[in-house]
């Protein structure tokens, strides 16, 4: 056989191994955390929270019986760096039935008191009574175009007693790749 057919058929083969399903990388990683059940009161009550960490960073949370008479908030914390202690940015957000605003902010180390609100970001918020479920939206530009991220999930309500941390208050999730 002449030397140019057997390259040619080992080039091939090599193109058959790429082209398998199974063999092309992932482009995101998404992962889903469970937060202790029942640890508020059912409407602010946080159950899961599903990080995608892909071309956009999609951050849905689900919540024990979301109810449209609920109004109340979301901050999603978000760690980019890992080494300093607290997040670097924070996605926060209303929940009811009227509608809402919502935003994304720089912080440093849970501290709002001096966020710089990211006016030209473009993120987005959705809610679903029907699935329970509050959805943020962001840009990767907006967080720095992180190789990996961290989340916390809070919920608030009306009251004092109304809120839930997940996993707990000022700790996160384990890193999500991207």
């Amino acid at each position: 056989m002449p030397r140019w057919r057997t390259t040619a058929l080992a080039c091939s083969g090599a193109l058959v191994v790429i082209l398998v399903p199974g063999a092309v990388p992932a482009a995101a990683d998404v992962t889903v955390f469970s937060d202790r059940n029942n640890d508020a009161r059912s409407t602010v009550d946080i159950e899961k929270v599903r990080v995608d960490n892909g071309k956009r960073v999609v951050v849905t949370t689900t919540f024990d019986n979301l109810r449209k008479s609920f109004a109340g908030g979301l901050g999603v914390y978000f760690d980019i760096r890992g080494p300093d202690r607290g997040p670097e940015y924070v996605a926060a957000g209303g929940i009811n039935a009227q509608g809402t605003d919502w935003q994304i902010a720089q912080i440093e180390n849970w501290r709002h008191g001096h966020s710089q609100l990211l006016y030209r970001c473009d993120i987005d918020m959705r809610v679903s009574f029907k699935k329970d479920k509050a959805t943020f939206d962001i840009a990767r530009r907006c967080l720095q175009r992180p190789g990996r991220i961290r989340v916390a999930a809070h919920s608030t309500g009306q009251r004092a007693s109304q809120r839930d941390w997940a996993p707990k208050r000022h700790r996160f999730y384990d890193w999500v790749r991207r």
